[in-house]
């Protein structure tokens, strides 16, 4: 791959990225006010009155975000303790597209960085070739030999495969502390 194809391909993962991490963000964050909705509303004494509040706060923002039903009418409501459902699949497909995203934009942020610097190295290294006369390489010349490996997103070993299983664990604590998961 030139680098010039390298710079294009930079932009459409960085775009792709963010594309992919906006909508799998919205969705995951509406399906948890979703799911604490849903099953915080059969609690009793002080917890009743605390619980009241996040139900008027959930729906408040639900009534303000009128632009996000898409999100609060399809997004999937995890159902915690009843083993495989299909929501939960597509909850986790989807809250794991959060990272893949996020892995997008940082391949195509690194390979930018790349090309910018290689771009720079090009003006460089012409200005020396200009000062050897005529036995000096042309542009063209110094571009053909310069090839881009191709990244994959597969690498990124923290964005894609650490972040996601601490954000879960914590997640997980945060949820098992307020009580919506029993065991």
């Amino acid at each position: 791959m030139t680098y010039q194809q390298a710079g294009r391909v930079a932009v459409i993962k960085r775009i792709a990225g963010w594309i992919i991490f906006i909508p799998a963000l919205l969705s995951t964050l509406i399906s948890l006010l979703n799911f604490i909705n849903e099953h915080t509303k059969t609690e009793q004494g002080i917890n009743a009155v605390m619980l009241d509040f996040v139900h008027v706060m959930v729906d408040m923002v639900k009534f303000n975000t009128s632009f996000l039903n898409v999100f609060w009418f399809n997004s999937p409501v995890p159902a915690l303790g009843q083993g495989v459902t299909t929501a939960n699949i597509v909850f986790f497909i989807i809250y794991w597209l959060i990272f893949v995203g996020l892995a997008l934009q940082a391949s195509g942020a690194r390979m930018s960085r790349q090309v910018k610097h290689i771009r720079e190295g090009i003006q460089d290294q012409l200005i020396l070739e200009q000062a050897k006369g005529a036995e000096g390489r042309t542009r063209p010349q110094i571009e053909e030999r310069i090839v881009i490996p191709r990244h994959t997103i597969l690498v990124q070993y923290f964005p894609l495969y650490i972040l996601p299983i601490v954000i879960a664990v914590v997640a997980y604590f945060v949820l098992k502390l307020l009580g919506l998961i029993a065991g």
